[in-house]
């Protein structure tokens, strides 16, 4: 029998076949096979765009993949693939056997339509309800992932839910658009597209949404936009027209989405090669996946916005902290925080039986340098005297506070005397190397500072008032000494 013959013979079946003879190449599709990818009489052309896709992988099903050739070796194979055409795409059962007609032996496939939403609605198992029961199991699944998804788990569970309504709807293409906040210009955020569809998320961003005015207008107004057979839109939509052929689409639907009364954007499917009639569940189903998709963004964007609320709480309550515990002028340690520090450090010291040092630091003849330089420049000085001092805190407990006036404080836990008298030389080069000029200072023509140093090993019979009346004592000792040194109590 030729390839001529087993076409006329299959046509004469009500069903789809494909039909391949072992010892050749050629492929035949009998008549209901090009109707089911509407076709119609095209049959070459049909059979040379036909491209097989698994329906598991989604990859392409070429070499020994190709689904004839799997069902040559066995008396019967049943596969579920995706099938495109240069005419319409679509996910398919398919059950194929090998047969002997007129002689030759032949592989044939039996196609059957497997689109959710395309099922003839003669057949009992795949009534409307059935539909629909259907749609409502996949309505459940997606939303059963997206009600309490985590913003970095956000775009890949848009991403899937789009595919998996896509593959529901047997479209070639699912996506999601968001408007700027100024609603001039739109970006395709997700996409899913089916096996062997060029996807265009990568081309689709900021787009101006002036360049589509009758898409739109379509979006903001109605809130739907149902085209399906792109190639009679009306001539004020010639550019609409222009990009959907551009991308192949022959059919789209878009539905818009909103965020609480704000236009967030739109989600869309398209199909592409075929033309398709939209039906009213088709538009009902998108809906229903914009809502999901508008209150998972809603939910996460209200998620954020709390977070933001809290975490700009806790930046104000640090703020508040910092400014409670801070001087005003030289943005150290204040006398508040000083006392708490202090009282902290001698109880840590107590349990660990460690020493403390505490270094009193007095800038030398202030009075006389704010008389003579005036109180602006007393200020930068000091602001200058904190963060040497600061910067001779070389450790994490170390603490330097301003304890009034020109009195400063440095607290230095787990420091025996000679390692505070260290610190306390440190802190006299540090000052003298800032060469602030002051002619009437006890040494060098620059500003200078006494310390007194107190060490105590930290017990239960230490005060801190006695650290502090040492530290004090030693200070004083320092200055009446004459000033610009180091003295312990």
């Amino acid at each position: 029998m030729s390839d001529n013959e087993c076409r006329e013979w299959l046509s004469q079946l009500p069903a789809a076949f494909l039909a391949k003879r072992e010892d050749n190449h050629h492929v035949i599709a009998n008549s209901a096979c090009l109707m089911l990818f509407g076709a119609q009489l095209q049959h070459d052309e049909f059979v040379a765009s036909l491209t097989f896709y698994d329906g598991s992988s989604k990859q392409p099903d070429t070499g020994d993949l190709d689904p004839f050739t799997r069902c040559a070796t066995s008396d019967i194979t049943r596969l579920r693939l995706r099938i495109n055409s240069q005419n319409r795409n679509l996910n398919c059962l398919v059950e194929g056997r090998r047969a002997e007609i007129g002689g030759a032996r032949w592989v044939v496939l039996h196609v059957i339509n497997a689109q959710d939403n395309d099922l003839p609605s003669a057949q009992a198992d795949f009534s409307p309800l059935a539909n629909h029961l259907a749609f409502n199991h996949l309505l459940s699944a997606i939303s059963s992932q997206l009600i309490n998804v985590s913003t970095r788990q956000l775009d890949t569970l848009i991403e899937r839910s789009l595919g998996a309504f896509g593959e529901f709807s047997g479209v070639d293409r699912c996506y999601l658009f968001r408007f700027s906040p100024d609603k001039l210009r739109m970006s395709n955020t997700h996409e899913w597209v089916a096996p062997g569809v060029t996807p265009y998320k990568d081309e689709l961003q900021n787009m101006a949404v002036g360049d589509l005015p009758y898409f739109t207008a379509a979006i903001k107004q109605q809130h739907v936009f149902c085209v399906s057979n792109v190639d009679e839109l009306p001539g004020e939509a010639a550019s609409e027209k222009a990009e959907f052929q551009r991308e192949r689409i022959r059919s789209v639907l878009c539905v818009a989405v909103h965020l609480g009364d704000d236009l967030y954007g739109f989600v869309g499917c398209d199909s592409v090669g075929s033309t398709y009639e939209w039906r009213d569940h088709d538009i009902r189903y998108l809906k229903l996946i914009g809502e999901m998709l508008s209150n998972t963004l809603q939910s996460v964007a209200n998620r954020l916005t709390l977070q933001q609320l809290t975490q700009q709480l806790e930046d104000a309550n640090k703020q508040l902290v910092y400014q409670a515990n801070s001087d005003g002028l030289t943005g150290i340690a204040n006398r508040r925080q000083f006392d708490g520090c202090l009282e902290k450090a001698v109880k840590s010291g107590i349990r660990r039986g460690k020493f403390i040092s505490l270094l009193m630091v007095d800038v030398d003849l202030f009075k006389q340098f704010n008389d003579s330089y005036g109180h602006g420049v007393g200020d930068e000085a000091l602001r200058a005297v904190a963060h040497a001092l600061t910067q001779c805190c070389k450790r994490t407990d170390d603490l330097a506070a301003r304890y009034g006036g020109e009195e400063f404080a440095v607290i230095l836990p787990d420091t025996n005397f000679e390692q505070g008298h260290y610190v306390a030389e440190q802190i006299m080069e540090a000052i003298e190397s800032l060469g602030i000029p002051f002619k009437k200072s006890p040494a060098n023509g620059v500003l200078t500072v006494s310390i007194g140093i107190a060490t105590r090993r930290c017990s239960n019979e230490l005060l801190v008032t006695s650290l502090l009346s040492s530290a004090d004592q030693a200070l004083y000792k320092a200055k009446t000494e004459g000033r610009n040194r180091i003295a312990s109590a």
